[in-house]
């Protein structure tokens, strides 16, 4: 997502530059900046390696949350390292004559693979919550540890494979020949599918159908806590009352009490992934927005109006899609922050090892 707005700005400023040469100033910021983009990504990916790491130092069996969030690291990591690579290979190899379209290719793949890989986890998790909050007493008969080790592997395929689907079902039949059957080099300005308003909407449907999920099971949860709350505070008042044809006493042994615990630990952990997934909508929505409003061919800006945009506007054009990948690479750095502030066991851990 992120790479195909920067390849489009970065190719179009190429061509300019090398006709006017008073554009070679913007050449070189450019550069800088996508070198600080390359730094960047890969010091989230070695922070959301120790995130990942700090997992064998853990205590078993861990719980399906923390199970979750650290599969959830490892794609964030897995992420930074192939923005990384993707925009060296993207930006610099072209600049020294080599021109790998079939690794340009493979890559992309993998990178908006490991885009909706983030986001299905962060719908797992919400469903993971929303399960906590309304069955908090058959939580540990539902989510059991085969179930969760299955749901996992999952949330890593299911995604991989949609974007597979997506390539292969709009790819034209002479696309993968030209790029990887003979070896030779397609036209830098041919329209291809991934240039369409179909496949980046086909690819933005995934990631709005999840956060459209997420904001149901939140949303659904707010009340149920809500309600929780209530219950509790009026409890607390009078000491013992009958609910739901049970009595309840306020006592340290009793099961209320241990539903009250409960559902505390469950608030904090729906906090830290409310964080984690506000970091992803500011991260991503600017970028998800260009990347469907902006393309070659049947998007809002489109075409002969694209050209124009990037021809007269270029300096502002660059400056919005340089903001939008650091918000992403941001946005990879932010999680694992997250987690180390917001989850007591990798924060326990990381310390240990650091000390």
């Amino acid at each position: 997502m992120d790479n195909l707005t920067l390849t489009e700005n970065t190719s179009h400023h190429r061509n300019l530059t090398s006709s006017i040469d008073d554009d070679l100033n913007i050449v070189v910021i450019a550069n800088v900046f996508i070198a600080i983009l390359v730094i960047t990504a890969l010091i989230a990916m070695i922070v959301n390696v120790v995130v990942f790491v700090s997992v064998h130092w853990i205590r078993r069996p861990m719980p399906p949350i923390l199970k979750m969030s650290i599969s959830l690291a490892a794609a964030d990591a897995l992420s930074s390292s192939i923005f990384a690579v993707t925009l060296l290979i993207n930006t610099y190899l072209p600049t020294i004559g080599i021109n790998l379209r079939w690794l340009e290719i493979i890559m992309e793949m993998m990178k908006l693979s490991g885009i909706l890989v983030t986001v299905t986890h962060l719908l797992a998790l919400s469903l993971n919550h929303y399960i906590g909050i309304l069955k908090p007493l058959h939580y540990n008969s539902i989510v059991t540890r085969r179930k969760v080790n299955a749901v996992t592997i999952l949330l890593w395929i299911f995604p991989t494979v949609f974007v597979i689907f997506l390539f292969t079902s709009q790819a034209e039949e002479t696309y993968w020949t030209e790029n990887f059957g003979n070896g030779t080099d397609t036209e830098q300005n041919k329209t291809t599918f991934t240039d369409t308003f179909k496949f980046r909407m086909g690819y933005s449907a995934y990631f709005i159908i999840s956060i459209f999920l997420m904001a149901i099971c939140y949303m659904h949860i707010l009340i149920i806590v809500r309600r929780q709350q209530n219950i509790w505070k009026n409890l607390s008042r009078v000491g013992s009352t009958k609910w739901s044809g049970r009595t309840i006493k306020l006592c340290p042994c009793s099961k209320a009490n241990k539903e009250q615990k409960q559902l505390e630990g469950n608030i904090r952990a729906i906090y830290t992934t409310l964080l984690i997934l506000g970091s992803c909508l500011i991260g991503w929505m600017p970028a998800l927005l260009i990347f469907v409003l902006m393309c070659k061919e049947d998007c809002y800006i489109h075409g002969s109006e694209l050209d124009s945009l990037n021809q007269n506007y270029l300096i502002e054009v660059m400056s919005m899609r340089l903001l939008e990948n650091m918000l992403i690479v941001l946005k990879m750095l932010a999680n694992p922050i997250i987690y180390s502030i917001r989850m007591k066991e990798i924060q326990v851990r990381i310390q240990l090892r650091l000390s």
